[in-house]
């Protein structure tokens, strides 16, 4: 649906030039949702409204349906950008304009008759669920039901991409929960392929079937969100996943040197992700019983990404050499991704 061929944008100024993009390739599925997350001045922002041209790229190819709409007139994208609607994290609506004109706007703008106008608003209000809200102005909403009329007018074109500039910025966390549920729903109903940037893990967990990682003006990972939250590439990706995926290790262990080998009085430190139906098995009592090993849990997170079970777990092995690498073995056999972290030697006494 959406194809990014190396993507470059340069802007001139006074004090020289910026390259906020530096090559960016990147594709998306018809009906699919994607991520794109990067941290504040990573070009995320730049990359997105690349796509509808409302940045025009210095050089590459963006093609939307088959569509290189690079190569268009004015003129042309302008049709072109009724297929793509956006919404953005301050709302953009017009506060002299009721709830149901605001999403009637851009059908104003496409000649449609009153008559059709309200055929088309009355039922996209009734999906945001602001049917009881239609003659109110924007000053009288709550920041979620700003988003909601901005979604509701996105959708007034039948787009078939939906872009959303970090849409849920301004919200609280049960408010943005909600507008990800929703836009969830406007995916499965009409299959609407939706792309959205993001400086938040968690709204990329939530909603997303990809993602790709930006940092200056570059992609450094992609893939499946599963994927790229159970084996991070990048220092980057694990800076925005450990806050939800425990990747911090305890305090007890800041500053502590990590050895490869071991020493006397050393334990072996693991970090280990659970995914799927190892994440639901008993594994580390199965380690504890077959190899005669004690086994210190200093920190445990379950979640599900995409309804698959995922969990990670920081542990200490503590035995001879001869059962810790038996359990090494049997953890890869049973698929349990384990990140060796290094042989530690306790000073203080932990509670697993």
């Amino acid at each position: 649906m959406i194809e990014l061929k190396e993507i470059k944008k340069e802007y001139h100024g006074a004090s020289g030039s910026i390259h906020a993009l530096k090559g960016i390739d990147l594709g998306v599925k018809a009906g699919e949702i994607y991520g794109i997350i990067g941290k504040s001045g990573a070009g995320k922002s730049t990359l997105i409204r690349c796509i509808n041209m409302l940045e025009k790229p210095s050089s590459g190819n963006v093609v939307v349906d088959g569509e290189d709409i690079t190569l268009l007139s004015e003129r042309q994208l302008r049709e072109t950008r009724k297929k793509i609607g956006m919404i953005f994290q301050h709302f953009n609506l017009i506060s002299s304009r009721t709830v149901y004109d605001n999403v009637a706007f851009p059908l104003e703008l496409a000649g449609k008759s009153k008559q059709e106008i309200e055929a088309e608003v009355l039922p996209l209000l009734e999906l945001v669920g602001l049917s009881d809200r239609m003659n109110r102005y924007p000053a009288e909403l709550s920041g979620g039901q700003k988003q909601r009329v901005a979604i509701a007018r996105a959708l007034a074109n039948h787009p078939k991409v939906l872009l959303c500039d970090e849409a849920t910025s301004a919200l609280d966390p049960q408010t943005t929960r909600s507008i990800l549920e929703l836009l969830k729903d406007i995916n499965r109903k009409f299959q609407l392929t939706i792309v959205l940037i993001t400086h938040e893990m968690q709204v990329i967990k939530e909603i997303c079937d990809r993602v790709a990682v930006i940092e200056g003006g570059l992609i450094i990972e992609q893939g499946a969100v599963v994927e790229v939250f159970t084996r991070p590439q990048s220092a980057t990706t694990r800076d925005f996943i450990r806050t939800i995926a425990g990747y911090d290790l305890p305090a007890i262990y800041s500053g502590c040197s990590f050895s490869p080998v071991p020493l006397e009085n050393s334990s072996l430190m693991l970090r280990l992700t659970f995914l799927g139906r190892s994440a639901e098995e008993p594994v580390i009592s199965e380690i504890i019983r077959k190899f005669n090993m004690d086994v210190n849990l200093l920190f445990g997170n379950l979640d599900t990404i995409q309804d698959t079970p995922f969990g990670t777990l920081l542990v200490e092995l503590s035995g001879d050499q001869a059962a810790i690498k038996s359990a090494l073995n049997y953890l890869q056999a049973r698929k349990v991704e384990n990140e060796v972290l290094g042989y530690v030697v306790r000073t203080h006494s932990i509670t697993g």
